[in-house]
């Protein structure tokens, strides 16, 4: 993108009473994928999440009988794959010598707000596909799936049978089926709701479910909000990038290596001259890669 007196000229007149911007200071402690993914590093340009299975129960043991031999069997092989984004202005050494208003030329702020914008849409991809068959984890299957494979054999389901709108009974459904989870070795493990996470859309009701001491129900004054008094939801991610609709949600699990957001070089900028064309660059790069290794991390409701 280049910038040329043309494209600002609005700036260079001093009868301009002020710049409306975005603010962007303290964006990337508020970037909404710190909130439903595990962030992380890598150390090369690809990593492998490798799951493991077994060895199951073990067996009653005759006296005076062998032991009888557990096995261990490798289950689904994640690579996570680094990928580099960018993006950099080019703006002429008229246009900075001419603009009368410092930040309208900020641009290693206007940059540092792009990245980081697009680090929250492309981790709530995650989201957006998690229902979508065009779009497959180590397993062959979309993140929210009825048919996650086991390493001994069989599958499991981290999405919602008949599919609930967001309402006390509809936590009561999921919780039950979380903690019925499979562990890799096929063995009910169990795991927790930790988060919610939905369409902005949804905050709403999510506060009112996670935050009410009573259940929330009409005529159910004295009954009390399993959710709110049993339940430790830690968070309600109401994410307003996940925009393709209102009507889906999920549940972010205490399933360690879940859905994940792994840097291998955070965002760093740039800037140089190009003598040649009197130009000066700013430029910003990052990369990382995104994704899911376990998906009892994330239970979802394609409603």
């Amino acid at each position: 993108m280049n910038v040329f007196t043309g494209t600002i000229f609005h700036t260079l007149k001093r009868t301009l009473r002020s710049i409306v911007d975005d603010k962007s200071d303290g964006y990337e402690s508020g970037l909404y994928l710190k909130r439903f993914t595990e962030e992380g590093t890598m150390e090369d340009n690809y990593v492998d999440d490798l799951e493991m299975g077994g060895p199951g129960l073990a067996s009653e043991k005759t006296e005076g009988m062998a032991i009888s031999v557990g096995t261990v069997r490798e289950g689904v092989l994640t690579r996570y794959n680094s990928r580099t984004f960018a993006q950099k202005l080019i703006v002429t050494r008229e246009a900075m010598e001419d603009t009368k208003y410092d930040q309208a030329l900020k641009l290693a702020r206007r940059l540092k707000r792009s990245m980081h914008k697009t680090c929250d849409i492309d981790a709530t991809n995650i989201l957006v596909r998690a229902f979508n068959s065009s779009y497959v984890g180590g397993d062959g299957v979309s993140l929210g799936s009825s048919s996650h494979t086991l390493p001994n054999g069989g599958t499991f389901s981290n999405i919602m049978a008949t599919p609930m709108s967001p309402s006390r009974a509809a936590m009561i459904v999921a919780t039950s089926q979380l903690k019925k989870f499979p562990g890799h070795d096929g063995i009910t493990e169990g795991v927790m709701p930790k988060e919610i996470v939905c369409p902005v859309d949804q905050w709403a009701v999510w506060e009112v479910l996670t935050k009410s001491t009573k259940a929330p129900e009409a005529g159910e004054f004295n009954a009390i909000n399993v959710v709110n008094q049993t339940l430790s939801i830690d968070d309600v991610v109401a994410n307003p990038y996940w925009s393709n609709t209102t009507t889906n949600w999920g549940i972010i699990t205490d399933a360690e290596n879940g859905l994940n957001f792994l840097w291998r070089r955070k965002p760093s900028s740039d800037d140089w001259v190009e003598n040649n064309q009197q130009t000066y660059i700013y430029a910003i790069s990052a990369r990382w890669a995104r994704g899911w290794s376990d998906p009892r991390g994330f239970y979802g409701v394609n409603a």
